[in-house]
């Protein structure tokens, strides 16, 4: 008796290897596809919309500055120490000045002497009361005319001696203002308003074209951003965005544009952005990382880049 014989099929469609192979080839194909359509779906068009328009930045000190001295000599001491707040025209360090105060002190001495003068004065004040007599005797014919000009020169005489001792007496006032302001370069004074940051000379030391020490003005405070070429042109200087610190409580604050960049970097596509950022009550530290947000047409341009 005959049976009915079944076809019998793999799940493979199919018992050759040779299929099985290019069956899970294809479905491999297939999977990546999807996933790469969705990684075009899902990958964001620019840093904006990858980070909800806002863009990394730094806060920065306004000014860093290394404080060195205008003149040589040795540091006789330092006036401030690392952290100290100090005011623009603030003594920092002074050097060795024993010869430049003796200096002083003999130039002020020549500088209040007017002796010269008193007597240059009375020398005048003789020859002119000599040549009104003399004149008045040789109107009367009691003295010849030569006697009259030589006492007409000797008033004149007295009169360039009283102008050059008024001269020297303005050059010691000078040599005074001279002397003093060599004195005054040897005291090393804080260019701006700031904190010290760093110690790179002490007493003892030799200076003359190497720092002092170091410092920093951290009010206002400089906040750099990157943004990319599409935004070229909608920022400008004065415009006002919000600065979010890396520390602190998480509010933000206001910075003003202060420098646009006029030029796109060719290797990037970008342009660099400098705000000012307030900071009386130094509550913002510098050094810091932040994020910024400017104004809604910005953030368009950032996003569609």
């Amino acid at each position: 008796m005959l049976q009915e014989s079944k076809p019998t099929f793999s799940a493979c469609g199919g018992s050759s290897p040779v299929r099985r192979l290019l069956l899970v080839l294809g479905l491999v194909a297939m999977l990546s596809g999807v996933s790469n359509a969705a990684d075009v779906n899902v990958r964001p068009t620019s840093i904006a919309a990858e980070e909800g328009v806002l863009h990394d930045c730094l806060i920065e000190p306004n000014v860093v500055t290394q404080v060195g001295s205008s003149t040589q000599g040795v540091i006789e001491r330092l006036l401030v120490d690392r952290g100290d707040e100090v005011r623009k025209g603030q003594p920092l360090a002074e050097l060795v000045s024993d010869i430049e105060r003796l200096s002083v002190e003999q130039a002020r001495a020549r500088a209040t002497m007017t002796s010269d003068i008193a007597a240059r004065e009375a020398d005048l004040a003789l020859a002119t009361h000599n040549l009104k007599r003399i004149v008045k005797l040789q109107s009367q014919s009691l003295v010849p005319r030569q006697q009259r000009d030589e006492a007409f020169a000797r008033q004149q005489v007295a009169d360039a001696a009283l102008v050059q001792a008024r001269d020297t007496h303005e050059l010691a006032r000078l040599e005074l203002a001279r002397v003093e302001e060599q004195l005054s370069q040897r005291t090393i004074s804080s260019p701006v308003d700031g904190v010290v940051v760093e110690l790179l000379r002490f007493p003892g030391e030799f200076v003359y074209d190497k720092p002092v020490l170091t410092v920093a003005e951290i009010d206002p405070l400089r906040v750099e951003v990157i943004l990319p070429g599409s935004a070229f042109g909608r920022v400008r200087v004065g415009d006002v965005a919000s600065v979010y610190p890396e520390f602190g409580s998480g509010d933000p604050v206001s910075a003003v544009v202060d420098v646009v960049d006029p030029l796109l970097d060719t290797r990037s596509g970008t342009f660099g952005i400098r705000l000012t950022l307030p900071n009386t009550d130094r509550a913002i530290v510098a050094g810091q990382q932040c994020r910024v947000s400017f104004g809604a047409t910005v953030e368009h341009a950032a996003a569609d880049d």
